[in-house]
């Protein structure tokens, strides 16, 4: 639907300076100050009467006007028809500003809680008698790690399942009483024996792009297994993976 114009003078204006020969004399009237047609008409490779068509078209939108000095006919900038422009402009930068303002009060509103899923992390080791190999393996084995995926007081594994390769997925099927949790992932590396890294998917626990890396170095006595988790919805998230993965690590060096 098209509105009614609510300021036909500024159309007039902007329609009169959109040819570039009319800018152009109006930008000499502003350099220059009252002139002659004829001096107006130097500056144009075109005839003296195309020059006067232009100059009576600017004076229709009255951005110039027309005055006699003796016998010689001067025209003169129009200033505050220019400033319809400028006002116009003015109000464009002033939504745009806001706009902008708008944008950065959102921005910082959300930083905080972006940070915070960024910022929250699980970190847990433990030095377990066992070579690399034996342990990295046992993550990647589906009965060996319903065996020990067990982060709390009551928990079984009902079920579990893996592709080991990266990106392919795996399953774990924790049960607390009659209550199954599933839990899931896909593998992102998989580098036998040093580092297995998998996203971590559960019901109401974790975000987006929450990720487990396991590291396995030797250590005396046996092989130091580092384990990390990042990104979770808040802080009593963390904190309920962090006991989890503690009693998860606990129950895995019992079985060496």
């Amino acid at each position: 639907m098209v509105e009614r114009d609510s300021n036909p003078d500024l159309t007039a204006v902007l329609k009169a300076a959109a040819d570039p020969t009319r800018r152009a004399i109006l930008t000499l009237l502003a350099q220059h100050g009252p002139t002659r047609v004829t001096d107006l008409a130097k500056h144009f490779d075109m005839s003296l009467n195309s020059v006067s068509k232009h100059i009576k078209t600017l004076e229709s939108a009255h951005l110039v006007s027309r005055r006699t000095e003796w016998r010689e006919h001067l025209i003169e900038l129009q200033q505050d028809r220019i400033r319809l422009i400028d006002q116009w402009f003015t109000e464009l930068r002033s939504i745009w500003e806001m706009r902008l303002d708008a944008l950065e009060t959102l921005m910082t509103e959300e930083k905080p809680m972006i940070d915070l899923a960024t910022e929250l992390r699980v970190d847990c080791d433990r030095v377990i008698a066992a070579p690399a190999e034996k342990l990295f393996d046992a993550w990647l084995d589906p009965e060996r790690l319903a065996s020990f995926m067990r982060p709390g007081e009551g928990v079984t594994v009902a079920e579990a399942t893996t592709d080991a390769e990266v990106g392919g997925r795996f399953m774990i099927m924790m049960r607390v009483g009659e209550k199954e949790l599933p839990h899931s992932g896909t593998y992102k590396t998989i580098d036998r024996p040093n580092r297995l890294a998998f996203t971590w998917e559960s019901a109401n626990s974790t975000e987006d792009g929450s990720t487990v890396t396991v590291d396995f170095e030797p250590a005396e006595g046996g092989t130091q297994v580092r384990l990390s988790h990042v990104r979770f919805p808040s802080e009593e998230s963390r904190s309920d993976h962090e006991g989890g993965w503690a009693r998860i690590l606990d129950t895995l060096a019992n079985q060496f």
